[in-house]
């Protein structure tokens, strides 16, 4: 989403009401770097995307222990 305003405290209202997962204040909603979260929200998709949460995905966390004497 973006939002484009001067008022400081308006852009505030918007960023924790927009049901978003990323506000642009005064920016284009191109801009994107790959730790940013991206995709659907709530049932408007497959879910988050990016870096993070594709690695997430794909990985399955198991216990690893050695005992030594």
């Amino acid at each position: 989403a973006a939002v484009f305003t001067r008022d400081i405290d308006r852009a505030f209202f918007y960023v924790r009401n927009l049901q978003a997962t990323a506000v642009m204040v005064n920016d284009h909603t191109a801009f994107r770097v790959d730790w940013m979260p991206f995709g659907g929200r709530m049932q408007s998709g497959l879910g988050m995307g990016g870096i993070p949460q594709s690695m997430e995905d794909m990985t399955a966390e198991k216990m690893f222990l050695v005992r030594t004497p």
